[in-house]
């Protein structure tokens, strides 16, 4: 039948078709390259004039002349190895005898941001569950235009956004209905969202550190700073030791309280260093002890800071990206570091067939 009119075609009359696609399979000691030919007959349609093959052909043998195996190796060397384009081209040639254009490796990428988009969505998904959320941004060039990029993650599963500008739309639009706790360092436009929040200890640490480095000579600066020292080091020790564990924490909230009598609540400094940071401590005050009243949420950000530092890395690399390069990296980025953080192989999760990472099993 005829797929383009539907028409019965004659069986007498027709043309011989082929197509070549070029394979990777992978097996525990390694991989071989793998050419399949598919031939078939396009037979004459009278009625619309022109030969049609088999729907089936077509199912077959990819458009593409490259296999799944091949494409995912492809995508494997662009994002955990981060080579360039020309060394992807390179390998190819040398490894398999496969020459390749650089705007075959940027399909290939933009195949698999399409062809695992539903595992993004069940990424989106089991992170909108957890009982809290990461949350980070970092800049990067696309066409010479700074952008911002935006991770969410619950520290096993990893979300990438791209934005134009630093405005926290996308954060309120991605927790818009989440009842869970944010987890973010001290920019500003998280501090609108609608949900509970703790802010990062580590951040805040480095913060003082720096000016305590800055003005050494700041006496009243430095008594502020030991006396933050005597209040958390106790909380960060039983944290060492029991875990984020509400009934052991707990017992700290009168030594918060007393810490703020002290030195927080209507106390006059003289030193501009240990005046901001009482304005800080009187903002964030209910953002910096969360962790003291619910179990397992964690005192920092440093997980959002792990997710998006494979980033920062390929930023110093590739140094620009362009915007639909960028936005199918990302997709792919996404699942690449929720397998890493869930110990996982990317490659071998791409051969599996499988969509939910979570469903796919570990292998030694």
């Amino acid at each position: 039948m005829c797929s383009r009119c539907n028409g019965e075609l004659l069986k007498e009359e027709y043309k011989t078709i082929e197509k070549v696609v070029i394979d990777l399979v992978f097996s525990k000691n390694g991989c071989r390259k793998k050419i399949n030919k598919y031939i078939s007959c396009r037979n004459y349609c009278p009625i619309c004039y022109k030969y049609s093959a088999p729907q089936s052909f077509f199912e077959l043998a990819t458009p593409c002349s490259f296999g799944h195996g091949f494409k995912a190796w492809v995508v494997y060397q662009r994002l955990v190895l981060r080579l360039s384009y020309r060394m992807i081209m390179q390998q190819s040639k040398e490894l398999f005898g496969e020459s390749i254009s650089q705007g075959s490796i940027s399909n290939f990428l933009t195949d698999f941001s399409e062809q695992y988009a539903e595992t993004e969505l069940i990424l989106i998904k089991k992170i909108i569950e957890s009982p809290f959320v990461h949350v980070d941004e970092t800049q990067i060039s696309i066409r010479g235009i700074n952008q911002y990029v935006w991770v969410f993650t619950d520290g096993t599963h990893v979300v990438f956004r791209l934005t134009q500008t630093r405005e926290a739309e996308i954060v309120h639009a991605f927790l818009s209905d989440y009842k869970g706790v944010l987890v973010s360092d001290f920019y500003g436009g998280y501090d609108s969202v609608n949900c509970k929040q703790q802010k990062c200890w580590s951040h805040l640490i480095r913060d003082l550190n720096d000016d305590l480095w800055e003005a050494p000579f700041d006496t009243e600066f430095e008594c502020f700073v030991s006396e933050i020292r005597n209040l958390i080091i106790p909380i960060l020790e039983t944290v060492e030791k029991y875990g984020l564990k509400e009934r052991h924490l707990n017992k700290f909230k009168k030594l918060v309280e007393k810490f703020y009598c002290q030195n927080i609540v209507e106390r006059v400094y003289r030193s501009d260093l240990a005046a901001k940071y009482q304005k800080r401590f009187e903002r964030y005050r209910e953002s910096l002890f969360t962790f003291l009243e619910q179990d397992a949420i964690p005192w920092n950000n440093n997980t959002a800071e792990r997710a998006i530092r494979h980033l920062a890395i390929q930023r110093k690399i590739s140094g620009s990206f362009s915007e639909s390069g960028a936005t199918s990296y990302l997709v792919l980025l996404g699942i690449m570091q929720t397998c890493r953080f869930q110990d996982k192989s990317l490659l071998k999760f791409f051969m599996s067939g499988e969509k939910d990472i979570d469903k796919f099993k570990r292998t030694k």
